[in-house]
């Protein structure tokens, strides 16, 4: 009998070990679909905003993203443009191009950036304001994260600060 105990106890704790492991991978689409149905949204200053216009280029292309602006005061960085230079592999060694952020047709901003194809190489970009919407950046990295440049996935993500009132 009490070997039978044992067994039937090593039984149910493998069998508890297993549902434990297994319950994340059976569960994970309905806990999506619950977390999706709330309405919750990542917020805008960690995904660049929406993207509203993308500009074809030889061989890649420039994603322009909704302007973001701060939610709360509680967030401490200033107003700022993503764009996204994509696929990073075609695109030159050295960038200089001029982008139109509300598609005026009047640019508003020219960036530039070395492009080394060590895709772990450090990034630095300088961004002269041809209008009053943008502020200047002169060898900005990653140092803030409303003012920088970085490799992400495919692409080379260049966020640019706003002028504050240009709502």
């Amino acid at each position: 009998m009490t070997r039978l105990k044992s067994i039937l106890g090593y039984t149910a704790a493998a069998l508890t070990v297993a549902a434990t492991m297994l319950t994340p991978f059976l569960l994970m689409n309905f806990f999506t679909r619950g977390v999706a149905a709330t309405g919750l949204r990542i917020d805008p200053v960690y995904t660049g905003g929406e993207v509203v216009r993308e500009i074809a280029r030889d061989g890649y292309r420039v994603r322009v993203h909704r302007a973001v602006y701060p939610g709360t005061p509680l967030q401490r960085i200033e107003p700022f443009v993503q764009l996204d230079w994509t696929p990073a592999a075609a695109l030159p060694a050295q960038v200089s191009e001029e982008v139109d952020l509300d598609g005026d047709g009047q640019a508003d901003l020219r960036a530039r950036f070395s492009v080394p194809r060590d895709p772990n190489a450090e990034l630095r970009v300088d961004v002269e304001p041809l209008g009053p919407r943008v502020k200047a950046l002169r060898g900005v990295g990653k140092e803030s994260f409303h003012a920088m440049i970085a490799r992400v996935g495919e692409a080379v993500v260049v966020r640019v600060p706003l002028v504050t009132d240009t709502r």
